[in-house]
């Protein structure tokens, strides 16, 4: 097969292909925690840095608020300006300053930091100093790591004017330092650690150093924090000691340890005023130390992940952890939770190849994709609206923290299949330390429609020895109710499960057991796929494609080619008028195999990195190890759409899928592969990512709310307000149970009465929404009286059938207009609505916004 450059080529013989103006966009993922988070100055939204942008989230409750324009580069740091707490600074890696509006989010002033040479900026602070005459002086503090990688630069510039004032440079013989700001009362001072150096500058005395010897070579330094009103620092180190240090212009120090982790601390906070201090590390628990007292400490364990920054709020309000998995625990001072900031969870591994071995998986029923989230948890992401729906925790086991010298292995869910419905998911999660023996479990989850949750239903031991290779389900048969689900191992062999009536009588629910076993010439088990209409399946053993039936578990044939002795990787049937092919790939070509007349229709040599199928139509996308997407039909040897690095080469795509688009495209500027479905792919940096048309590129990445207001029972009451000015008609038949307005009464009581607004705001829409239940009431119970008087009297019954038919004019209510109301009999009963008129809009004001 001859793939294409999408340039435009005009031929007698060669088809015209448009110019590729698709370009590529993130759909989810990204850090967010590169960066410590920066709470605003009353504490209710925290600030966070995503490369180049920074979002605002509630405290609260975690909701996304707004996005602030963006920065033209990364950004290496933000602080609250230290005067107006209105205003945002933060410094991009190229030394550019930004000055952000809280209110508006736009950038109000810009000031390029004026260098001899084009460092990264790797710290940004701000530093406050007082000269020996008395001078007080606010500056911008940025550090950077020499070209040659043997300095490190401390340069403090003007505010104002972006004009360096003073400079320093320390020789260093390893990238990494850590730098922070001692309060000092108000005369600030520098703190650089690194190696075993702990370096204190003076910028009142031209950034004069003082330096200190941290301790023995083995411990290797990994955090530093300044205190905020004394002449004290806190830094941390790989065997989990906190050092606390104080006096530092002394010879020697006084010092103080403090000392529980045994994972290196990576992050060090203090309070406020300074009394209390918080550390974190790879234990995944927050430590809470009286700095007056050692030995009085408090703890919340169990975090997500392990931590990377905390972040203290003004007046110690809230704490904000970052923790390893992309997301923010915000806490109060007693370690209770508050909100959790997380929109797209990232694994835990020691390795990348390691990350997201499960791959991506669409949910027929949501249209989510379902993919690895923390370690032994599956995620159920939403595409559309760029929100994690839920986690599931697969193997319910804590989370096992690793130790000094050895590695822990925690068990992880490395394989995820659902049914043509979603109602049944099945798991495979394994555990292999190769010391101890070698744990696998799959497991199969039923959809609980009342709890809105997946429950485990089988759970099986060991189904095949050394691990599982593939999982699927039998797609939905037209004529049979049961469902099949098949897997292969490590143990050269296949398995097939169904569904089962219990055999005990304690037992009520239906099980999983093991229908069937098979193997072919003991050769290894690869990958496996069911037919479109589940009469087949398609077993890969080494290079050889086997084909047989699911039902009776009988071998029908087997397809190889002599050219081709690659091991067969994936598998994966045509769909539609491409049902009768079947394509497999391995790593060093893709085939298409013709299962009518057992022919190779085509093939082509091409290092697969992941194979995927659109499930709404024939065409399919394939993954190179060097970064290039090629999109084709079964039918044809010639690509629909090819892409050269479609990602940056120091990336690598881990897996992808189609998801199917909620209504079909008929823009022009999509593809015709890209009209029911679209195309997602996950690289090593942990980013959902996907190729769209320039005309969807400015489209947000969150879906904004419609307000900032948290969510609250206030901000639902303003809502409600706003959506019935509109006219809605009224359905026929109730669309859901229970009294009338209680919802509505039920958030008037829930909230207290000094927060609620006037009640001339609050009461259209209370009386509009009785109203408009009021008049579907007297609707039913008119259509009852018509059927029994059908019943009494044929011939007024025919009348009356020609007089609801024959359209009439009718005067539309404030809110609810409905068309078959009989108004001789509304009329029977006399309400007075004039008092109505002072809080409803007038009928040609509703016309009008109509």
């Amino acid at each position: 097969m001859q793939m294409k450059l999408n340039k435009r080529r005009s031929s007698e013989n060669i088809e015209v292909i448009d110019i590729d103006d698709l370009v590529l966009t993130r759909k989810g993922g990204g850090s967010i925690i590169d960066q410590r988070p920066v709470f605003s100055h009353d504490g209710e939204t925290l600030y966070i840095v995503w490369k180049h942008i920074i979002r605002a989230y509630s405290t609260q409750t975690g909701d996304f608020v707004k996005e602030l324009e963006p920065a033209s580069n990364r950004i290496a740091g933000l602080i609250i300006h230290p005067e107006n707490p209105n205003l945002i600074i933060a410094c991009t890696e190229n030394g550019e300053l930004n000055f952000w509006s809280c209110q508006s989010g736009i950038i109000t002033k810009k000031l390029k930091l004026k260098f001899q040479d084009e460092p990264k900026i790797k710290t940004f602070h701000i530093v406050n100093y007082k000269t020996h005459k008395g001078n007080e002086f606010r500056q911008v503090l940025v550090t950077y790591i020499s070209k040659c990688n043997a300095k490190i630069y401390i340069v403090l510039f003007d505010l104002d004017h972006g004009s360096c004032t003073k400079s320093t440079c320390i020789q260093t013989k390893s990238r990494e330092y850590y730098v922070d700001i001692i309060g000092n009362h108000g005369d600030n001072l520098i703190a650089l650690l690194h190696d075993v150096d702990l370096h204190i500058l003076c910028p009142s005395r031209n950034l004069v150093d003082k330096l200190h010897k941290t301790g023995k070579t083995g411990r290797i330094p990994t955090c530093i924090a300044g205190h905020p009103e004394e002449e004290c620092v806190a830094t941390g180190d790989s065997t989990g000691r906190v050092v606390v240090w104080k006096s530092l212009f002394q010879i020697r120090p006084y010092t103080a340890v403090y000392h529980w982790h045994t994972l290196p601390v990576t992050e060090i906070a203090f309070s406020k005023s300074g009394g209390h201090m918080y550390t974190g590390g790879g234990e995944c628990v927050l430590v809470k130390w009286v700095l007056a007292n050692p030995h009085l400490k408090s703890f919340l364990p169990r975090l997500p992940a392990p931590i990377k920054h905390l972040t203290i709020a003004p007046d110690n309000l809230y704490v904000a952890v970052s923790t390893l998995d992309n997301g923010i625990v915000v806490v109060n001072p007693q370690r209770k939770l508050t909100s959790v900031i997380q929109n797209f969870t990232w694994g835990v591994t020691l390795s990348s190849k390691d990350l997201f071995p499960a791959g991506l998986v669409v949910d027929p029923r949501t249209n989510c994709l379902v993919l690895n989230s923390r370690t032994g948890h599956v995620q159920f992401y939403n595409t559309h609206t760029k929100s994690l729906l839920y986690n599931i925790n697969i193997t319910a086991q804590n989370f096992l923290t690793q130790e000094r010298s050895v590695i822990i292995v925690n068990t992880e869910v490395t394989k995820i299949a659902l049914n043509h419905d979603g109602s049944w998911m099945a798991t495979v999660e394994e555990r292999n330390d190769k010391v101890s023996c070698i744990e696998v479990r799959l497991k199969f989850w039923m959809y609980d429609i009342k709890q809105q949750q997946y429950a485990l239903n089988t759970s099986i031991e060991l189904p095949h020895e050394g691990g599982v290779n593939a999982l699927h389900f039998q797609p939905h048969l037209l004529f049979d109710d049961g469902t099949l689900a098949i897997t292969t191992g490590k143990d050269k062999k296949f398995k097939l499960w169904h569904l089962v009536e219990p055999s005990s009588t304690r037992r009520k629910n239906k099980c999983w057991q093991c229908h069937s076993i098979g193997d072919y010439r003991n050769l290894p088990a690869t990958d496996a796929d069911f037919s479109i209409d589940g009469s087949l399946v398609g077993i890969g053993f080494d290079s050889s494609l086997t084909m047989w039936t699911p039902d009776t578990c009988t071998f029908k044939c087997s397809l190889t080619h002599n050219q081709y002795q690659y091991p067969i990787t994936r598998i994966e049937f045509g769909k539609q008028d491409a049902c009768h092919l079947v394509i497999v790939a391995s790593a060093q070509h893709i085939a298409v195999w013709n299962i009518l007349s057992l022919t190779l229709i085509w093939s082509v040599p091409l290092n697969v990195a992941t194979l995927t199928a659109d499930p709404k139509s024939t065409y399919m996308a394939v993954f190179t190890t060097d970064n290039s997407l090629f999109v084709f039909t079964p039918q044809k040897s010639k690509p629909i759409y090819t892409r050269k690095n479609v990602i940056e080469n120091d990336s690598f795509i881990l897996g992808a899928a189609f998801v199917p688009n909620l209504k079909m495209k008929q823009d022009s500027s999509y593809g015709l592969w890209q009209r029911r479905s679209q195309l997602f792919f996950l690289d090593s940096n942990q980013e959902l990512l996907t190729l769209e048309p320039e005309s969807e590129v400015m489209v947000s990445l969150e879906i904004l709310p419609n307000t900032t207001v948290p969510a609250t029972a206030f901000s639902n009451l303003v809502a409600s307000k706003t959506t019935t000015d509109r006219e809605v008609p009224s359905p026929y038949m109730h669309e859901q149970l229970g009294r009338v307005g209680k919802g509505m009464i039920e958030e008037l009581l829930s909230v207290s009465a000094h927060t609620l607004p006037s009640m001339k705001m609050l009461c259209a829409s209370f009386i509009t929404s009785l109203l408009s239940s009021s008049v579907s009431k007297t609707q039913a119970a008119d259509d009852k009286i018509d059927r029994d008087e059908t019943m009494q009297n044929d011939e007024e019954s025919e009348e009356s059938e020609e007089e609801l038919s024959r359209p009439k004019r009718h005067e539309s209510p404030p809110v609810t207009e409905i068309d078959d109301v009989d108004e001789s009999k509304v009329q029977l009963v006399d309400h007075d609505w004039s008092f109505l008129k002072t809080i409803l809009p007038d009928q040609e004001v509703i016309e009008i916004e109509n």
